[in-house]
């Protein structure tokens, strides 16, 4: 019933708002918006935040469709999705939101996560947008997602959905913000204005809208930035190390370990806690595929882990991948 309210609301979003209004934190944090006033103040905080963030909204033009990106920097560095710009160094335009085209090359990115990258090559400053620190958003927060659905339409405009975020783990980000085709690539802003995520992933359900969260630029921001993308194909060819992993507090936790691969051998288990590789602290399980990824077969690498109070490290060559 909430949310059929709030969709009803959404029709009221653009009215005019004065600089007399007041936004009380306390109300649009409200988890469940109670009464009209609530409703109100929800809107008001969305009015506030909206000028800034469609700013730095831009409209993404390559030879094989179109998508969404947003700017993070005032020199035109432009996160997007890694399926909108499909490789590194490709040229391509993207439309500011007064229309005009500036030119753009692609840099880096992820095919499993989804996470990708792009500069403006034009000289000049940019409007751009904050990128919230990491692990700030969580289940239950307000968001706002923004987006070019279809293509740059200046009669239209920027097409705004109110949501929350109903779902969060390291890879993903799940909200009940509304996402169309076009959006790829477009951000998800928490409730200050910050960009929490990126979008990702269109379903035809209300309530199955996935994004990038920014937790997976932050871990791997220098690879993106130096144009390297982690394709499944580089994958299949580069070293293997045979463990699979979940994110916890105290480290990356090995779940599974596939038999007579490097892992094993050198004996890892099921239990021990990966903290580093080659001295690189490891946040997340892509971070690891991608170090992973930048290792040949027979290749050494250092791994320090936990297991149990034991502090642990081992050297190891790395395996190939089993082929299909």
């Amino acid at each position: 019933m909430r949310l059929i309210i709030l969709q009803l609301f959404l029709s009221f979003i653009f009215n005019n708002v004065t600089s007399a209004d007041v936004v009380s934190d306390a109300k649009w944090k409200s988890i469940n918006p109670i009464n009209h006033e609530h409703l109100i103040e929800i809107q008001n905080r969305l009015q506030k935040l909206l000028p800034n963030a469609k700013k730095a909204l831009v409209s993404i033009e390559t030879d094989d469709g179109v998508g969404s990106g947003v700017i993070v920097s005032e020199d035109g560095l432009v996160l997007t999705a890694a399926h909108v710009i499909g490789k590194t160094g490709q040229k391509m335009n993207v439309r500011l939101i007064n229309g005009k085209r500036v030119s753009a090359i692609s840099l880096g990115g992820s095919e499993i996560s989804d996470a990708g990258m792009l500069r403006i090559t034009q000289k000049g400053k940019w409007p751009f947008s904050p990128i919230a620190k990491r692990e700030t958003s969580k289940v239950g927060d307000w968001c706002f997602a923004i987006g070019h659905p279809g293509g740059f339409d200046k009669k239209r405009g920027v097409v705004v959905r109110l949501g929350r975020v109903i779902g969060k783990n390291e890879d993903t980000l799940q909200s009940d913000s509304r996402l169309l085709g076009g959006d790829s690539g477009g951000p998800l802003f928490d409730f200050n204005g910050n960009i929490i995520a990126i979008h990702s992933r269109v379903s035809k359900e209300s309530d199955q809208n996935f994004h990038v969260p920014v937790e997976c630029f932050h871990i791997n921001w220098d690879f993106y930035q130096e144009g390297e993308i982690l394709t499944l194909e580089k994958l299949q060819d580069q070293g293997f190390l045979g463990v699979a992993c979940e994110k916890t507090d105290l480290g990356l936790k090995i779940i599974s370990v596939v038999e007579k691969s490097a892992a094993k051998q050198s004996g890892l288990k099921v239990g021990d806690y990966l903290i580093s590789l080659d001295g690189e602290k490891l946040d997340s399980r892509e971070e690891l595929t991608i170090l992973i990824s930048l290792k040949k077969p027979n290749e050494l690498i250092s791994l320090e882990y936990h297991r149990g109070s034991t502090e642990l490290s081992v050297q190891l060559a790395l395996g190939a991948r089993p082929q299909k």
